[in-house]
């Protein structure tokens, strides 16, 4: 896990790769995402500081979304495999989620992706054990990911070119802080109405 958390570290490993830096890159990101529970920013960090900014952001999408994609055809081949959809189709809020329109399925999965509190493993499950399409299923990670995406990319690039990017991050970090706080008073405010 230290290698992980190491952007320097990660930075030279992608670039030791040379020319087979991005698909080491992509592959990594899609462990990650398999793993479900992994924090990408270091990843991301270290795709913008050896891919530039708008390189890195679009190698770091690219590897989440298709991580995000096995992930979930994973989960959905392991769930149909043990044949749990009957069982599945039973719990109150996958009965909600099959019976909502394609678009509002979608924005579901959008809005989940927004939330940073919320791990990436537990979006792609709980998508699969739903009726949703692979196809919707994608192109919602693939929106609700480009926040994300973007703030992991140049908070992580910063962090390592500290002092050329010091008002950038300050103003990127509050706004992550505020984002974060938005989901967590909703949440407790939720959790509070519900007792």
């Amino acid at each position: 896990m230290d290698g992980l958390t190491n952007i320097e570290g990660l930075a030279e490993w992608i670039r030791s790769w040379g020319m087979l830096g991005v698909i080491g890159s992509i592959l990594l990101n899609i462990a990650i995402s398999v793993a479900g529970v992994l924090p990408s920013i270091f990843l991301s960090a270290a795709n913008a500081v050896v891919f530039g900014l708008y390189g890195g952001f679009f190698l770091s999408l690219t590897g989440e979304v298709l991580g995000a994609g096995i992930a979930f055809f994973l989960y959905r081949y392991v769930i149909r495999k043990a044949d749990r959809r009957k069982k599945l189709a039973s719990f109150q809020w996958v009965a909600a989620i099959n019976g909502a329109t394609r678009v509002r399925k979608g924005l579901a999965v959008v809005l989940l992706r927004l939330n940073p509190l919320l791990p990436s493993g537990v979006i792609n499950l709980g998508a699969a054990m739903t009726n949703m399409t692979f196809a919707d299923f994608l192109l919602a990670t693939l929106v609700g990911k480009i926040p994300s995406m973007v703030f992991e990319t140049f908070v992580g690039h910063d962090l390592v070119y500290f002092g050329e990017n010091k008002l950038r991050l300050v103003i990127a970090l509050a706004a992550g802080a505020l984002v974060f706080l938005l989901f967590w008073k909703r949440g407790k405010g939720q959790a509070s109405q519900s007792e």
